[in-house]
């Protein structure tokens, strides 16, 4: 048996390494609070009833610590000054662990064709038609043209989990994302053409405005979003409205005879911390964990921490691609997790030189799919500027491809909804092999046509 002085302290177990980090940071400065997730101890039987009496115990203890804690099922939310961490990790009967809660932010740095998407359309009818798809992210403006035609955004159902004081979209990552996934921009009165930005480099300093020759439209353009605003205006979000918007969809199903949800859009993540929890375990992974299982399907974006720079023998500093490199909570092994290629020749180019690479940190292989993400063109979120589209990169533009080619199928063999796991198993058995390493590619290109065909 280890001598006393040898066994692990308390607080390296139950006080996440992240947060001891930043606790021991503030030594001699003036302390700030740290945003927590503290994941509760059942104290008898596994019970969501004894779930329930540790969140009460804890509740109680933060009563006069903070006015803003904040709960889900299995969590509670609190920012606090270091040494009430200290006090609230002595509650041992009734916190098993005290997370950080990360930043999360977004992922978003004539792709239908790619995908198949328009094939399917004219083969068997796949435009998504009955079909849910809440976009987890910065809002959405529902009064954009690309949507207000067929009435896309649900609002009855949209909800706001961000710290912002409105649903609408001011910052425009959400707005770009749900005008891939469904959606279509009505013609013109007198044959007035849209407007799109474009840009020369990936980071440009203006944009350069032309006439779009068609009308854009989502690759499932008859599907119903709903606007679950999980990232703040400027972008950047908690994982624990993350949480919190997760866990209002899956009580959504839970409530009903009927699905009315059929999966989730997530294109935003934070690096995975290996010191505070195992990879794919985060309190936000395991909550996409929940979703999936109440039946939920759950699409991710794998981040674009994929390249780095290393200094050479010479001194100098060259680029390199980065691997086990896949962000919160794309770690989660039952979401559908996804990587970037070029939006026309996917063979040509491989998987974008940002996109985050496998295997994950623990050796499972992911990402699940690749999808176009390179200079993708979607809604602009703020049309009154003078153009209604926009070009942007980046995983938060592939994954969703994945959810819109996903809802297509769904609005063609309904007998799949409610069903991730065979779901996710019939799109990477039928993704096209683009011929890279599997740590950069997952299973392949997604392919909607193959899929169709398939089951």
């Amino acid at each position: 048996m280890a001598s006393r002085a040898h066994r692990p302290s308390m607080k390296k177990f139950v006080i996440a390494r992240s947060i001891q980090n930043e606790m021991d940071a503030q030594q001699g400065q003036e302390r700030q609070r740290i945003p927590v997730i503290v994941s509760l101890r059942d104290p008898g039987a596994a019970s969501l009833a004894g779930i329930q009496e540790s969140k009460s115990q804890v509740k109680q203890f933060l009563s006069d610590k903070t006015d803003q804690a904040s709960e889900s099922d299995f969590y509670v939310f609190a920012s606090l000054f270091p040494k009430d961490i200290q006090k609230l990790a002595q509650l041992r009967q009734y916190v098993y662990q005290i997370w950080k809660d990360e930043t999360t932010y977004g992922h978003l740095l004539s792709s239908v064709d790619t995908v198949k998407a328009t094939s399917c359309w004219r083969t068997f009818e796949a435009r998504g038609k009955g079909i849910t798809w809440a976009v987890l992210d910065t809002g959405i403006n529902a009064a954009h043209p690309h949507f207000g035609a067929l009435n896309t955004v649900d609002g009855s159902l949209s909800k706001n989990f961000s710290s912002s004081d409105t649903l609408d979209d001011r910052e425009g990552h959400g707005t770009h994302v749900a005008g891939i996934i469904a959606g279509a921009a009505p013609t013109w009165p007198e044959g007035k053409p849209y407007h799109a930005a474009t840009y020369q480099e990936e980071l440009g300093d203006a944009p350069q405005l032309t006439e779009l020759e068609a009308c854009p439209s989502g690759v499932a353009p008859l599907a119903k979003l709903l606007n679950i605003k999980v990232l703040n205006d400027d972008g950047t979000g908690s994982a624990s409205a993350a949480i919190r918007g997760l866990e209002y969809l899956r009580k959504l199903n839970d409530s009903s005879l009927a699905i009315r949800v059929d999966g989730a859009n997530m294109s935003l993540g934070y690096p995975f911390d290996p010191q505070s929890y195992g990879c794919g375990y985060s309190p936000l992974c395991q909550e996409v964990t929940r979703a999936v299982d109440s039946g939920l399907i759950v699409v991710i974006s794998c981040g674009n921490w994929g390249y780095g720079k290393t200094t050479m023998a010479s001194g100098e500093q060259a680029p390199v691609a980065v691997v086990s490199s896949i962000s919160d909570p794309a770690n989660a092994e039952a979401a559908i997790s996804v990587g970037s290629v070029h939006k026309r020749s996917p063979h040509r180019y491989g998987v974008s030189y940002f996109s985050s690479k496998g295997p994950t940190a623990d050796g499972r292989m992911k990402p699940d799919l690749v999808a176009p993400g390179e200079k993708i063109m979607s809604c602009h979120a703020h049309p009154e500027q003078g153009y209604e589209y926009k070009e942007a990169s980046g995983t938060s533009a592939a994954a969703p491809h994945v959810s819109g080619v996903i809802a297509a199928f769904l609005s063609g063999h309904r007998e799949y909804r409610g069903d991730p796991e065979n779901v996710k198993r019939i799109f990477t058995k039928t993704a096209t092999d683009l011929g890279r390493d599997r740590a950069y590619q997952g299973a392949g290109m997604v392919d909607l046509l193959r899929a169709m065909m398939s089951v």
